[in-house]
């Protein structure tokens, strides 16, 4: 384990969590670490153990108990040293984009605590279920720039929530937050922590509730999916109120931007898009955000209205939509950088098939609450740091061959989490790290002589 503290990951990971745990749990952490760097595959805290010695060490159940107990208490102080390093990367006086989504990460078993049956997104485009049985996870990405690699990124977990149904919140009589307010949770834990820096929020039409909209930070702006049935009205009129009454708190009703996408003038072709169109209106969303202005931007596709499928429903082919609505609490961004923020959200959906493919999140066999939790915000944890680590290594270390492990990808010009795996254990092996195995032998070859049998007493 000193090899592994003595190698540039370890280093660059206990500097980045330091203070936020105690010794006894601090070991625990370091040998839990050290087999997630070096596992692949099939990730399970089992894995962990085997790879880096942990269990020649303590009990299996220690580090259950771990997960559950301090670092379940810790995380929120280990995502504030997240946050305060992420920031570190972004050019001073630049704006810091964050995504936020949610995912539903497919389980077996109903014995498994906040296991139930959610929406899965992705269901549309990769041909599965729209429903299946797992964890929902609620995570917020911050995405840092490369300087190597200039106008590309790297995401980096900076919060993760795991949702329950109101039933089931009830049932573990824990509190219930539904996924908006776990989101507005993880915005306004990374704006207390960078107040001296803007922040703007990708995202979806799920989030823009009361729960997420309502009273932001003031340092926090927000750029997502609008509803096409909302009432959108005129700015309030700047008129001196003489007689009864309050003053008037919103203008004239101007419709909604189902309504408003009727509307014969004032449209001009998309900045990114061939064939679509854009319209911006600043208007108020009353019943949601009222009082504060927003600029709502209607997308309208005229080459797909009408467009009629097999069975008769005027619904269009693919994922593109006849008519789409996205609003901005950020009054300064023109409807470009507006739809060009709002697809930069595809990053969190990235970062989601990467927690399978790299970070083993929801390949754990716990089933209470508190360690599920716990284990997989230890993996977001160490993802993020060996992202941070990455990115801190790339500006002091020479040439990357980003085309080392997929020579067939000759046009990649930037990183991927591949890239980022690769680099990690290279670093450990260059080091001396290397997994234990898990079996070793007594015999050098397999005994050919024929077993003989104990005679059974009578």
């Amino acid at each position: 384990m000193d090899t592994f503290l003595a190698s540039s990951f370890g280093t660059f990971m206990m500097t980045l969590f330091q203070d936020t745990l105690s010794a006894p749990s601090g070991q625990n952490f370091t040998y839990l670490a050290c087999g997630w760097s070096l596992a692949w595959g099939r990730q399970t805290i089992t894995t962990y153990m085997w790879l880096s010695g942990a269990a020649a060490v303590k009990h299996f159940s220690r580090y259950y108990a771990f997960l559950g107990g301090p670092l379940y208490k810790a995380r929120y102080a280990c995502w504030r040293c997240i946050i305060r390093y992420g920031a570190t990367l972004v050019p001073p006086g630049a704006v810091i984009n964050i995504a936020i989504d949610d995912g539903t990460m497919k389980k077996s078993g109903s014995h498994i605590e906040g296991a139930s049956h959610y929406r899965n997104g992705a269901g549309t485009a990769r041909q599965e279920y729209r429903s299946l049985w797992g964890l929902n996870l609620v995570w917020a990405i911050m995405r840092i720039p490369l300087r190597r690699w200039p106008g590309h990124d790297l995401s980096v977990p900076i919060g993760l929530e795991l949702y329950l149904k109101e039933a089931m919140a009830r049932q573990l009589k824990v509190p219930y937050w539904s996924r908006s307010q776990l989101a507005r949770q993880m915005i306004d834990l990374a704006a207390q922590q960078l107040s001296h820096r803007r922040l703007r929020v990708a995202a979806d039409g799920a989030y823009a509730t009361k729960a997420f909209l309502r009273h932001l930070p003031g340092n926090v702006e927000v750029v997502g999916r609008f509803l096409l049935t909302a009432p959108l009205y005129k700015l309030s009129p700047h008129v001196v109120k003489r007689g009864r009454g309050a003053p008037r708190k919103k203008g004239d009703r101007i419709g909604s931007p189902k309504s408003l996408a009727n509307t014969p003038t004032g449209w001009r072709p998309h900045p990114q898009e061939v064939g679509a169109q854009v319209q911006d209106w600043l208007v108020l969303w009353h019943s949601v955000l009222p009082g504060r202005p927003l600029r709502v931007v209607v997308v309208r596709r005229p080459h797909l209205m009408g467009v009629k499928r097999a069975n008769g429903q005027k619904t269009p082919f693919g994922r593109l939509k006849p008519l789409e609505a996205f609003f901005s609490t950020d009054l300064s961004l023109s409807v470009a950088d507006m739809l060009s923020h709002y697809q930069e959200r595809w990053a969190v959906e990235i970062d989601l098939r990467d927690a399978h493919a790299f970070y083993g999140v929801a390949q754990d066999q716990c089933r209470k609450l508190r360690h599920i939790i716990g284990a997989n915000t230890f993996r977001l944890l160490m993802a993020s740091a060996r992202t941070l680590w990455f990115i801190a290594q790339s500006e002091r270390c020479g040439v990357i061959k980003l085309c080392r492990f997929r020579p067939w990808y000759r046009q990649k010009v930037a990183p991927s989490q591949l890239d980022v795996v690769w680099a990690c254990r290279e670093a450990l092996h260059e080091a001396g790290i290397f997994p234990i195995p898990r079996f070793s032998p007594d015999l050098a070859a397999n005994q050919l002589a024929l077993e003989t049998t104990l005679p059974i007493a009578a």
